[in-house]
């Protein structure tokens, strides 16, 4: 047996040399009689996997010694801390954030959608981002997409601050809109009134003729 795991060499020798007795459930499952010896018992495997296809090998793979190591590792490097809402939940292989939606500017000719994301930010949110992407742009100089992302950022910010601003409407302003308002109503009763006044009046004398 020692000198069967001096003989792996590949995923499916590990795997049957560290998994005899579950590789031989799968193969005897299969239909076939397993052999005994665990050389043998690896080409058998090997052969089947030729014959069963993806579908076999995926049932193999479910047997290997170290699935759950593997498994774990993987998640780790998958999920990672999202540069928007700081939490632990962004997929760097889907590239966007299970906690808010964000994704990162890949260099695929995606900057409007990627500079959409941040209309609804207020101006220190954005800045706050600014800062924090500069930062982890300064730790990887290497990497030619933070760069990118770190310029198209500051031109936002810098397009913030030269667009001017709609200005606020005073108080006064606003009142005199809403008596301005009231005059006009007011008038209108006015006139109303008088009309009607005018029109008695001009009742009243022909009665006294």
């Amino acid at each position: 047996m020692k000198q069967a795991y001096q003989l792996a060499q590949n995923k499916i020798d590990y795997i049957v040399f560290h998994n005899p007795k579950k590789v031989s459930e799968l193969l005897y499952n299969q239909g076939y009689e397993p052999p005994k010896d665990p050389i043998a018992l690896s080409e058998a495997i090997k052969e089947l996997s030729r014959k069963k296809g993806r579908t076999f090998i995926e049932d193999l793979v479910q047997l290997h010694p170290d699935k759950q190591t593997i498994l774990s590792v993987n998640q780790s490097k998958a999920i990672s801390n999202c540069g928007a809402c700081k939490n632990d939940s962004y997929n760097t292989e889907g590239n966007y954030c299970k906690s808010c939606g964000h994704s990162n500017y890949m260099g695929s000719g995606d900057e409007d959608s990627f500079l959409g994301q941040f209309e609804d930010y207020k101006d220190n949110e954005l800045e706050k981002y600014y800062r924090d992407i500069v930062r982890k742009s300064n730790d990887a100089p290497e990497n030619k997409n933070l760069a990118q992302e770190v310029q198209m950022i500051w031109n936002e910010i810098r397009k913030r601050k030269e667009k001017p601003s709609k200005p606020e409407q005073s108080p006064k302003e606003y009142q005199r809109k809403l008596i301005s308002r009231d005059d006009l109503i007011l008038i209108g009763v006015v006139f109303c009134a008088g009309a009607l006044v005018g029109h008695g009046l001009k009742f009243n004398s022909s009665n006294g003729k």
